[in-house]
């Protein structure tokens, strides 16, 4: 009867196992004995390990004196990662941890923080716009300036157009401009929404759906004349009654805003109540598809595309600023195309579109006092690129031409709508284009740590 003994004896040291083996006949003792070698002793004999190697090393991941780590199981080596191979995926990991925090800080403290401002000021707006009614100048005055104020928060937040901004068609639909003031002093001629139900129902919607006739730029020329607050007596009733629709459309399409970053069950219970009333409860949650880009449901495939979307979202505004928003007139392919006209805000929004891309760079909430901000957040895209060596140098490019442009714009001739051919404006436009390329190597520099 021949029978295969084995048996292991484990020792502290040096993490050995004997493996006997004895041969013999009914009742014969009569054996011999080998040793395999343990992953210790292969280290110390620097001798080659290769897949499926036998060891008599209990399973496990071990550590070799190189830095390459072999992973035993069954006494069979399964899998060798050299030193190279560890330490560039620990790296991975570091990065994706710090990029991910980058993102997290981008959606909470300054996507949903500013479309939240935007909302609540909208909503400030509703009330202020209302008082006018039995109101005089002062209330007149006092609905412009919150006019501004929501001006201030929605220029921030094109920096961030992507998402539910552009997804939704939200962009055209509340800041489409120039204001068609012929089609609207043709609705004014032909209804009177203050007094016919069907009429408002008319105004309603054509506010609603339309592009021309609705948001910032509709409340704005019922409120503004040559950058003054209008006379409250030469508002009419149906003037009041369509810039009180337009503002809360406005309001409507803002909450949207805020709900599709923050998700809905993270907005008041009055706003989560006005969007079911209005059917547009946003279908999808960017906010948490960018805190968990690169896992499954995220538009965003890696954590790094996330946060190139950023850079990418930054670049789109300050192009569009540069090449569309001042040249167009400047270079008089379209002396229609004046953002803000009626109140003299022009160079404002382009000033405060360029402190949205501070933000977003930045990681800052939004605040006037960002203004004067020079050290970016930890958790920011320029934050973590400033400690990368590959990021270093582009970082610091953009962060001066960020300074330069906004110095350029703010040194524009007020107001835009009657200085657009001011040799200020190119200067604005070139240093916008410098801006814009340096966002565009930052970016590609980021697209390289893949």
């Amino acid at each position: 009867m021949k029978y295969l003994k084995i048996m292991c004896f484990a020792l502290m040291a040096s993490l050995t196992c004997t493996v006997t083996t004895s041969c013999s006949s009914d009742d014969d003792d009569n054996s011999q004995v080998a040793t395999l070698p343990t992953i210790q002793e292969l280290d110390n004999q620097h001798a080659k390990i290769v897949v499926g190697t036998k060891t008599s090393s209990p399973d496990g991941t071990y550590t070799l004196s190189s830095g390459d780590q072999v992973t035993v199981v069954s006494g069979v080596v399964v899998s060798i990662k050299t030193a190279d191979k560890i330490a560039k995926e620990e790296e991975e990991t570091k990065r994706n941890q710090a990029l991910t925090a980058v993102n997290q800080n981008f959606v909470h403290s300054t996507v949903v923080a500013t479309y939240k401002g935007l909302a609540d000021v909208t909503e400030d707006m509703i009330a202020a716009i209302e008082a006018i009614a039995e109101g005089g100048d002062d209330e007149v005055a006092a609905a412009c300036e919150l006019w501004k104020d929501a001006r201030q928060y929605w220029e921030w937040s094109e920096s961030h157009l992507f998402g539910a901004a552009s997804g939704y068609s939200i962009d055209p639909h509340i800041d489409t401009w120039p204001f068609d003031r012929t089609q609207f002093e043709a609705y004014m001629k032909k209804y009177n929404p203050a007094t016919n139900e069907k009429d408002a129902a008319i105004i309603d919607e054509a506010i609603a759906t339309g592009q021309n006739l609705t948001g910032f730029h509709a409340v704005e020329y019922l409120l503004f004349r040559e950058g003054q607050p209008r006379k409250r007596k030469d508002i009419n009733a149906d003037e009041l009654y369509f810039m009180e629709s337009a503002a809360n459309d406005l309001y409507l399409n803002s909450c949207i805003l805020e709900a599709a970053w923050a998700g809905l069950d993270n907005v008041s219970s009055a706003r989560q109540a006005l969007l079911a009333e209005a059917e547009r409860e946003p279908a999808d949650n960017f906010g948490w598809e960018m805190d968990n880009a690169g896992q499954a449901g995220s538009r965003w495939k890696t954590i790094l595309q996330g946060s190139v979307q950023i850079i990418e979202g930054c670049s789109d505004i300050t192009d569009e600023v540069g090449n569309a928003k001042i040249a167009s007139a400047y270079k008089e392919e379209d002396t229609s195309y004046i953002e803000s006209p009626h109140a003299y805000n022009s160079i404002t929004d382009f000033y405060d579109n360029i402190i949205g891309v501070k933000n977003a760079l930045y990681g800052l909430s939004p605040s006037i006092e960002n203004y004067n901000v020079t050290t970016p957040a930890t958790n920011s895209v320029i934050g973590y690129a400033l400690t990368n060596d590959a990021l270093k140098a582009p970082a610091q490019d953009v962060m001066n031409k960020l300074e330069t442009a906004l110095a350029a714009i703010n040194k524009m001739v007020r107001p835009f709508v009657k200085n657009y051919k001011d040799p200020s404006c190119g200067v604005a436009i070139d240093a916008l284009e410098d801006l814009d390329e340096a966002l565009g190597v930052l970016a590609d520099a980021y697209l390289t740590l893949e």
